[in-house]
């Protein structure tokens, strides 16, 4: 009996070690976002961009109504399905009428492993493989520059993951920064109200 309460004992407390092992490892990838300038339009970027549908793109092509916008790696299994899934609760908030008019940008900064074909797997892995969905990448110093504009820090760790902030933005018709919804599973309202705010904006 002595010996089973023995082992019970250690189950509980190696369970207790993993679970505090798990929390830490997601802390230490999060990095705080950086300041931005909300003046600044990111569609001064004239990059080419690639999307999982193997399609060129620029983020030109998006002016004219609100844009979410995520950046994450299709290899993180821990916060990135959750900084998404963050993403589709906001797009999903809004009246379908709105739905239509908005795009969401899932950018990743994983240019070595994420081509458009495992962006595609990725999205649709993750049901997302829907009209005006854009899971895309482009080169390394492109990605940084949208990064910076957009507040948020990445780095690439020494097991090939990345640490970085968990961010999703909202942009405004122009392409500028007007809602910033830090951390995960965060409330949207206040997200949501932007968007609603811009679409009835714009449609007067």
């Amino acid at each position: 009996m002595k010996k089973l309460y023995l082992i019970v004992i250690f189950l509980f407390m190696a369970m207790s070690v993993s679970a505090q092992h798990n929390h830490n490892h997601s802390a230490d990838n999060t990095l705080n976002t950086t300041e931005v300038n909300s003046e600044h339009s990111l569609y001064h970027l004239d990059a080419e961009w690639t999307d999982h549908r193997n399609e060129t793109i620029s983020l030109t092509d998006f002016k004219g109504a609100p844009v979410i916008v995520v950046m994450f790696y299709g290899n993180c299994t821990d916060v990135c399905p959750i900084l998404i899934q963050d993403a589709w609760r906001l797009y999903s908030s809004v009246d379908e009428s709105v739905q239509e008019e908005i795009n969401v940008l899932a950018v990743s900064f994983d240019t070595e492993n994420d081509t458009p074909e495992v962006l595609r797997k990725y999205a649709e892995y993750e049901q997302l493989d829907i009209p005006g969905w854009y899971f895309m990448t482009t080169d390394d110093a492109d990605i940084r520059t949208l990064a910076m504009m957009l507040g948020v820090q990445y780095s690439k760790k020494s097991d090939g993951h990345f640490a970085h902030s968990n961010l999703v933005t909202v942009l405004d018709e122009k392409g500028r920064i007007a809602q910033r919804v830090e951390g995960l599973n965060q409330p949207m309202d206040d997200a949501k109200s932007t968007i609603e705010s811009i679409m009835a904006k714009l449609n007067k």
